[in-house]
């Protein structure tokens, strides 16, 4: 009874894949336990190998047995893997990095950071830790055949192996986060105020509430990128009192010497957002809004920061764009 072999890599070991006389796959070696094809791989794929091979076995000259079960040989490890489903394009060892960063796919995304770079897609089998740096061996591979979905990458990522995780070097830092975001300086997005400046990234394992000061302890890591280690203070901005304002049409260049397009407020550009209110950018507005201010203990704050917020309380009036 002839029997073909193959070899697949897989999790840092090598599985050697048998098929039986009846045509079923098995693969056995350095892995726990033994997985069966009628199970996990294709077993119509396996048995029309087998056919043909054993058929041009009983029919062949011996030489020429000899020569393709050699052939074979050299072949099969190369196709093991796809016959029981595990094949990979690249199998690659990255360092994942201790935070997560604020990047752009489908609208913003919060990212691992792989190799230093912005890592779009989820790793299977990897549950992230923040604050360690992560050294993995995964497997990349096509889902899609060919074919990827609209808005999906063309490959997904498997854990393979955890080849180890370090506690990054980090320094502690207080921040202080203001209630409102502004219009970042660098992005067309709007940023927290952190420390009297905008933030251009996120704060990894923090939840930022509109309309709340917050003080946090966290560790600051060596790419510039904060871990919160826990909230110290969380206070509801206080109103300072109410008007109707007059929320213009589309946006415009900040004009105050920095990069930017802002919504104009009775005529004058305005850097922050409104709490509680998210316009359309074709249509005007008044509304009715509770002021608040940005900096109720007085500590210095860039340019780039309003010294006051808004809150939305009441559309007063709403304008359609024509």
């Amino acid at each position: 009874m002839g029997i073909l072999w193959g070899a697949c890599y897989e999790g840092g070991e090598y599985i050697l894949i048998e098929i039986d006389g009846k045509g079923a796959a098995r693969s056995s070696g350095r892995t726990q336990g033994v997985a069966d094809s009628r199970a996990t791989g294709n077993p119509s794929h396996l048995r029309l190998v087998y056919g043909v091979m054993t058929r041009f076995h009983r029919l062949a000259p011996r030489g020429a047995r000899r020569r393709a079960a050699l052939s074979l040989m050299a072949v099969l490890p190369l196709a093991a893997c796809d016959i029981l489903g595990t094949g990979y394009v690249e199998v690659l060892e990255v360092t994942v990095g201790p935070t997560l960063a604020k990047c752009y796919g489908v609208g913003v995304q919060r990212c691992m950071v792989v190799d230093g770079k912005f890592f779009y897609d989820g790793i299977e089998g990897f549950e992230y830790e923040a604050g360690y740096e992560h050294r993995l061996r995964i497997g990349k591979y096509d889902p899609w055949g060919g074919d990827p979905p609209q808005d999906a990458g063309r490959y997904a990522y498997r854990l393979l192996e955890r080849l180890g995780s370090t506690p990054a070097p980090s320094t502690p830092a207080t921040l202080k986060v203001g209630p409102a975001r502004v219009v970042c300086a660098r992005t067309d997005d709007f940023c927290p105020v952190v420390n009297g400046e905008p933030y251009e990234d996120l704060i990894t394992d923090f939840d930022f509430e509109p309309g709340v000061h917050y003080v946090l302890e966290a560790r600051l890591f060596e790419d510039g990128r904060y871990l919160s280690s826990g909230i110290v203070s969380r206070t509801v901005a206080a109103g300072t009192g109410e008007e109707i304002i007059a929320l213009g049409r589309g946006r415009v260049k900040c004009g105050d010497g920095h990069p930017g397009y802002c919504k104009v407020i009775d005529g004058v550009p305005f850097r922050g957002e409104i709490v509680g209110f998210d316009p359309r950018h074709e249509d005007g507005y008044r509304l009715r809004v509770e002021r608040f201010e940005m900096f109720p203990d007085g500590e210095g704050r860039s340019a780039l920061v309003p010294p006051i917020g808004y809150r939305w309380l009441e559309t007063v009036e709403h304008l359609p764009g024509g």
